[in-house]
């Protein structure tokens, strides 16, 4: 078993030493313990960087009360600093220090609330500054893979090509139950924990976040629907976010709710995946799908202890998103007509698109891919389609569409 020492490569750690190359600021963003201060300070130890949290609280007095004595204190061989949205005035030394000497990495930060890091001067930062996401572990970093898999390799011209590196990964990675891989997640504390405390320990983080982080976000609120708001979204993990019907099960007004799933995003605790509507001629439902960061910490949130299909659907979105983030050409959406037909996810890379479809059977037919097919027939910048499930048989189960098992591509 993992121990909360184990080292797991990350594979945005070889943007990160470019992105020191490339702009004074360097901003590492995600929610709390997805691991951003391990992965910066074995960044900062490798480039000799002076290094700072504000956790610590003398440090981080320092820091709010003299932000520019603070980083003339760090010297000028450059310095990585943990947790920089708790002294909100330091972004704007640092804006301060890069106006007047502009050279590349020079800075390092790490954050969890990307507002309070960046806003008041994100303008006058462009193209000095670059802000990196990281997310949770990924299946291939659990397994200690130095490169993300990643599915670009499906969008290939070549259909036996695309089937043959599907066969040669599922024969890698051997089947998997998904539903263990779920209840892990991709936290590294809750990794490292022993199974039957995973969940106490994950619960503890949504207590902890909506007491402190939410309430620091949103000032002046009340924990207790705080916390409340934050169980019923993760138990909507992989829907589409109804505002309306949140307001009523909270007795909240819609304004208010909007607001908190804001600041959610913000925290990077969950993501909301727009609908695929470049198609203006069809009436497209154009409500968002809303995923949890970790579909661990869905469970754990909503006090579930069985793991359901949208819980293997957030494991994959959150694969989807790491593979997304890792090229500006590059994007991801949901499709659903009003008629009822929908994708569960739309690729689209270098113009083309790839619509995904994600079962938790562990046998899937030909007619379950009829959405798949409209899809394709109304978008003809669509090599394929792919229908995820846990049948373990690669195959084409229709024309341009194959049907292979989740793990043969994470």
């Amino acid at each position: 078993m993992p121990d909360a020492n184990t080292h797991y490569p990350r594979v945005i750690q070889p943007q990160l030493n470019a992105d020191l190359n490339l702009y004074p600021v360097v901003a590492v963003m995600g929610a709390r313990q997805v691991g951003k201060s391990t992965l910066c300070q074995e960044i900062a130890a490798a480039q000799g960087f002076a290094r700072r949290t504000l956790d610590d609280r003398d440090v981080r007095e320092q820091a709010i009360a003299d932000p520019s004595g603070f980083l003339a204190d760090l010297g000028d061989q450059g310095a990585f600093i943990d947790e920089v949205q708790r002294a909100p005035d330091l972004m704007l030394a640092i804006k301060a220090v890069v106006d007047r000497d502009g050279r590349n990495g020079r800075y390092l930060v790490s954050g969890s609330n990307q507002p309070k890091v960046g806003q008041s001067v994100s303008d006058s930062l462009v193209g000095r500054a670059t802000y990196r996401t990281l997310r949770p572990l990924t299946l291939s970093e659990l397994r200690f893979d130095e490169e993300l898999r990643g599915w670009s390799f499906l969008f290939g011209a070549d259909e036996a090509a695309v089937i043959a590196e599907l066969e040669r990964r599922a024969a890698s990675s051997g089947p998997l139950d998904w539903q263990p891989v779920a209840r892990t997640g991709g936290f590294p504390r809750a990794v490292a924990a022993p199974p039957d405390q995973r969940l106490r320990l994950l619960d503890d983080y949504v207590e902890i976040f909506s007491r402190r982080d939410f309430l620091e976000i949103l000032e002046v609120e009340s924990a207790p629907r705080l916390e409340a708001f934050m169980r019923l979204t993760a138990a909507r993990t992989g829907q589409e976010v109804n505002v309306s019907g949140l307001s009523n099960d909270l007795g909240t007004p819609v304004t208010t709710i909007r607001r908190w799933l804001a600041a959610l995003q913000r925290s990077y605790l969950i993501q909301l995946i727009p609908p695929y509507s470049r198609n203006s001629g069809q009436r497209v439902i154009k409500a968002p799908k809303l995923y949890s960061v970790d579909a661990a910490l869905a469970l754990a949130a909503s006090r579930e202890t069985a793991p359901a299909g949208f819980h293997l659907e957030t494991l994959i979105a959150s694969d989807l998103l790491v593979w997304r983030d890792d090229s500006p050409t590059r994007d991801l959406h949901h499709w659903r007509l009003s008629s009822g037909q929908e994708v569960d996810f739309i690729l689209e890379e270098n113009g083309q698109l790839l619509p995904v479809e994600v079962k938790a059977s562990n046998a899937v037919r030909a007619d379950e891919a009829r959405h798949l097919v409209t899809f394709r027939e109304r978008h003809a910048n669509t090599p394929r389609a792919v229908l995820l499930s846990c049948d373990p048989h690669i195959r084409v189960i229709r024309p341009g569409i194959l049907a292979c098992p989740w793990w043969a591509v994470m």
